[in-house]
């Protein structure tokens, strides 16, 4: 069994091959030879500084990789007001360290064949994600970017975008400002653009052809009045836009399922961050402190990707119309399709530390 590290992801990995690898898994899912299971979040109360500790899982199969991949990732959560908006802050052991692992396994033969760092992997599924969105819905002479958010996954969902459209200009803005001219510095010199600070997200996003929404709020960051003829909106979770932000757009278009949709939930149970689905522990008073975010009737009847390139629904129409990726979903036949392409590279370029199957194995009946 290979253990595959970020470092050795990073020699592997690339956004050409992520999107190629999405692109296939999500046709796949149309003709019914992928599936996921949701995510699903356990929390249970921790104490101070961090109020809780988030388990979170998800997985995915392929047919066609023939792989099952799952993702673990174990988080301390709070969600602290900063810059005036709650937001959720998160770590492992200490701040600035995190657990996410992806536990790959054969389908020929049922052994793990893989274990890997999510960081940089998760980084570059996300952006991906968002930049089929935006070649699948966006304008073909976008060219102009409006980022709400400086962090990591507003640098991989450029990359992504600057693969699919010819763009030439971002405006960018958060309400840290220190990273706001690092990203803008960082990504005029690395793409080779006019990337610029904004003093609002209004101001970021006017007149843009994509309006992308990056931001750790778990309050809106965006607003459906803000949304122009012709512009493409993606964001990176259900928190960012609010409930009632499909009724401004024309086209509305998810990955696929995000969680799974029960009507008669546990007791212990309820939708929280990003519209998952999470069993909360705790009294009362600690159960308060897990922001909710129910998704509503209309979020889980979105048409998918998967229906849009397998021709089942429309796309973009015309230019004027006002399009949304909600890039929530589908999550485990992402990993899937994305581990199993830098599996077989990293075997073929010998990267990685080799283990004994045999550790993973027994001899009892469960």
């Amino acid at each position: 069994m290979l253990l595959l590290s970020n470092q050795d992801i990073a020699g592997v990995l690339s956004m050409p091959l992520c999107l190629d690898a999405l692109e296939e898994s999500f046709r796949e899912i149309a003709d019914g030879d992928a599936v996921g299971m949701g995510r699903m979040d356990l929390y249970v109360p921790s104490g101070e500084p961090a109020p809780y500790y988030r388990w979170s899982i998800m997985a995915g199969g392929s047919k066609k990789e023939q792989f099952v991949c799952v993702r673990m990732i174990s988080d301390m959560v709070s969600w602290p007001v900063e810059y005036g908006q709650r937001r959720e802050n998160k770590y492992a052991r200490e701040p600035g360290t995190y657990c996410g692992l992806l536990f790959l396994f054969s389908t020929k033969d049922a052994t793990p064949v893989a274990i890997m760092n999510d960081g940089i992997l998760q980084h570059d599924r996300v952006g991906a994600g968002a930049g089929l969105g935006v070649k699948y819905l966006s304008r073909e002479d976008s060219h102009t970017v409006g980022m709400i958010g400086s962090g990591g996954m507003a640098r991989s969902y450029l990359d992504a975008f600057c693969q699919v459209r010819q763009i030439s200009r971002v405006k960018v803005y958060s309400p840290n400002t220190n990273h706001v001219h690092q990203y803008a510095r960082e990504m005029s010199e690395k793409h080779g653009i006019d990337v610029e600070p904004a003093g609002s997200a209004r101001e970021a996003i006017r007149d843009m052809d994509i309006a992308a929404i990056c931001a750790s709020s778990v309050e809106p960051v965006f607003f459906k009045e803000w949304v122009e003829p012709g512009m493409h909106v993606v964001d990176v979770t259900r928190a960012s836009t609010g409930p009632e932000f499909i009724h401004a757009v024309d086209v509305a278009v998810r990955p696929g399922d995000s969680t799974p949709r029960l009507e008669n939930l546990p007791k212990a149970a309820f939708y929280a961050r990003g519209g998952y689905l999470a069993y909360v522990a705790g009294q009362d008073e600690e159960r308060k402190l897990v922001p909710r975010v129910p998704p509503s009737h209309e979020i889980f009847e979105l048409a998918t990707l998967p229906d849009l390139l397998g021709g089942k629904v429309p796309g973009r129409t015309h230019r004027q119309q006002k399009t949304w990726f909600h890039n929530v979903g589908a999550i485990g036949e992402q990993f899937t399709a994305i581990t199993a392409a830098v599996y077989n590279k990293a075997r073929e370029m010998g990267l990685g530390s080799e283990v004994p199957t045999d550790w993973f194995l027994e001899n009892i009946r469960a």
